[in-house]
């Protein structure tokens, strides 16, 4: 009775609030679960602190909601209180949900379940993977700890090393620093998947209303319930990234950013191990920082162009030949490079589909020079990405997959039901790449790998990097492509998202850059609608996602619409392709990339108007 008779003031202001308007059932309905809960009593006076002082608009945002799974886990703000944040409770929640989730789905097997956790150098990090850890082990599973900040795919590589039944990676990728994230690997190192994702959702809702026990982590420390992993399986991972290389040379000059993250352990250390010699750490992102203090917005996304322009002004300094960057959890590269290969010249960042077109191409010459290239391998990328590098396949006579939802978990999914013997390599728009087995998630290592290898290997030629990207147009036609998103944060912007999808899903603009509409691809509906030109409409199979894709009339120009899984935006994918006649010398793509370009621009404007259009009605 004690508990409730203290509770019920900030009880009462919580009913006033919610008579008038300051904050929804939905919210109200959490905060009451917090307040009379005892499996929440740590949290009752910071949140009867917040009501009293009338927090109503960062209590809705962080309690309207249970943070859900979105394309790569849970993902969202830090806050000590909420549902709809990530904090110690949400934290233990979620890895609470998984234990659960595992012991169900193996029961009987006459096994120990494992699980690995790791973590990335954001703010909490470290401990919200303790927390996890701890969580695990008083559930009765074992855990295998990173003794330090790790990447990513190195977490991937380790569910699959060490023969565990899950992941847990702590990170938020490149979110803001007021980010973190859960990101929740299966047995087979890949992100879960549906239905998996949903049922341990359900099991983190099955046990909010509970106290989660945690373990001593010394206690289990020397109980061996906890592990600490290290050495072994960093050496393991990269033996194996390095046995991805396809050409011997290495005489290139390197400026390389982890972007204040983990990337030092895994990128850098492979491109020394590899042999590059001339590496240069740009020293001032080589420190672990939370903040991204030395990043522009600290926002350390490889994809932003800003982000590269210190290393690419050392570069220039230097007489560097290339930069490579990582975001702060090394799954992302970013590259830019000399246009002219003259490293005193101008630079340019490569975009993120352009860079796989780039490795998809090398990897598929450098394996046919091999004599290693087989009838069945593939090529793996998403609905969002470039099809370009599908086109260079194609006419190689080998598979494509390319009918992805976005994420790069689809692709691991992907490479396990294909057969993983003839995976080739797989990337999405988002500067996320992969070659080889030894991980299912992309891998900046490998990636800053190959295109190192890649430089080099056109350097040796007197080739640069966008003249091999020219000859690749030169072979397929010229594909353009853009993207740009719209950020609606908070419960308001999750509505104007709702509302924007729900409008171009039912009355989709007709006429986009003065070409018609005539075709939609529904993923969420499973529908494909044709418009011209004969209306007409089937069944689209498999998988299910919020992705809308439509085709304009004319070849290979279209673009998608999709709310993001990870962070409050809704995005938008554009794409385009020029023909390039056959004979056309180099000098004849300037002409043709001026149309692609032209047409791109045209596609954004429309599309910007049509969503300002639909916010302001």
């Amino acid at each position: 009775m004690a508990a409730t008779s203290e509770a019920s003031d900030p009880l009462q202001r919580l009913e006033e609030a919610q008579s008038r308007n300051l904050i929804s059932p939905e919210a109200s309905a959490n905060i009451r679960r917090w307040l009379t809960s005892s499996a929440f009593s740590a949290y009752r006076d910071t949140l009867t602190a917040s009501i009293e002082s009338e927090q109503w608009k960062p209590l809705e945002d962080a309690f309207y909601k249970v943070l859900e799974f979105g394309t790569g886990g849970r993902r969202g703000l830090m806050a000590p209180i909420g549902t709809n944040v990530l904090n110690e409770r949400t934290m233990a929640e979620s890895a609470r949900g998984l234990v659960d989730f595992l012991v169900k789905r193996h029961a009987g097997e006459n096994r120990r379940l494992s699980v690995v956790v790791a973590h990335d150098t954001r703010h909490n990090s470290p401990e919200f993977a303790r927390v996890c850890a701890r969580v695990i082990a008083a559930a009765g599973l074992d855990v295998y700890l990173f003794d330090s900040f790790r990447s990513t795919p190195l977490l991937s590589f380790a569910v699959r090393h060490l023969k565990c039944a899950a992941g847990i990676m702590i990170t938020a990728s490149h979110n803001p620093p007021s980010d973190n994230g859960f990101k929740c690997y299966n047995g087979h190192g890949g992100q879960v998947v549906p239905p998996d994702d949903a049922a341990i959702i359900d099991a983190v809702v099955a046990s909010a209303d509970q106290p989660i026990p945690m373990a001593d982590f010394e206690k289990a420390l020397a109980e061996g319930t906890i592990r600490i992993a290290g050495p072994e399986v960093d050496e393991a991972y990269l033996k194996a990234v390095l046995g991805e290389s396809v050409t011997p040379e290495r005489n290139l000059s390197i400026v390389y950013t982890p972007m204040h993250g983990v990337g030092g352990t895994s990128v850098g250390e492979a491109l020394k191990r590899a042999g590059f010699a001339r590496v240069n750490l740009l020293a001032a992102q080589s420190v672990p920082d939370a903040n991204f203090s030395t990043i522009p917005g600290h926002v350390a996304n490889p994809e932003i162009p800003k982000t590269l322009e210190a290393a690419i002004a050392e570069a220039k300094a230097t007489g560097a030949d290339l930069v490579l960057a990582s975001d702060p959890d090394a799954d992302r590269i970013g590259a830019a490079v000399p246009v002219t290969g003259d490293p005193s010249g101008e630079w340019t960042t490569i975009d993120g589909n352009s860079i796989g077109v780039l490795l998809a191409a090398f990897v598929l010459e450098r394996t046919k020079a091999a004599g290693k290239l087989k009838p069945g391998h593939y090529l793996v990328s998403t609905l969002v990405s470039t099809p370009m590098a599908p086109a260079i396949y194609r006419k190689s006579g080998l598979k494509v997959v390319n009918d992805l939802l976005v994420g790069f978990k689809w692709i691991a999914a992907a490479m396990d039901a294909e057969g993983p013997d003839n995976f080739l390599f797989g990337f999405e728009e988002s500067h996320g790449y992969l070659k080889g087995t030894y991980a299912r998630d992309k891998d900046a290592t490998v990636a800053a790998f190959l295109f190192a290898e890649m430089a080099a290997w056109l350097k040796a030629q007197g080739r640069t990097v966008l003249e091999y990207l020219d000859s690749l147009y030169l072979q397929v036609g010229h594909y353009g492509q853009a993207a740009f998103n719209l950020t609606l944060s908070g419960r308001d912007g999750a509505e104007l998202i709702r509302k924007i999808m729900a409008s171009f899903r039912t009355t989709p603009p007709a006429n986009v850059a003065g070409l018609d509409l005539v075709r939609v691809d529904d993923y969420a509906k499973h529908v494909t609608k044709i418009l011209k030109p004969a209306p007409a409409e089937r069944t689209l199979p498999e998988p299910s996602g919020d992705v809308l894709m439509f085709s304009l009339d004319a070849p290979d120009v279209r673009f998608a619409v999709r709310p993001s899984g990870t962070e409050p935006k809704i995005k938008f994918y554009l794409f385009a392709r020029s023909e390039v006649p056959a004979g056309t010398p180099a000098s004849g793509l300037p002409a043709i990339k001026a149309k692609t370009a032209e047409l791109l621009k045209a596609l954004e404007t429309d599309l910007r108007k049509e969503a300002d259009r639909i916010v302001a009605g």
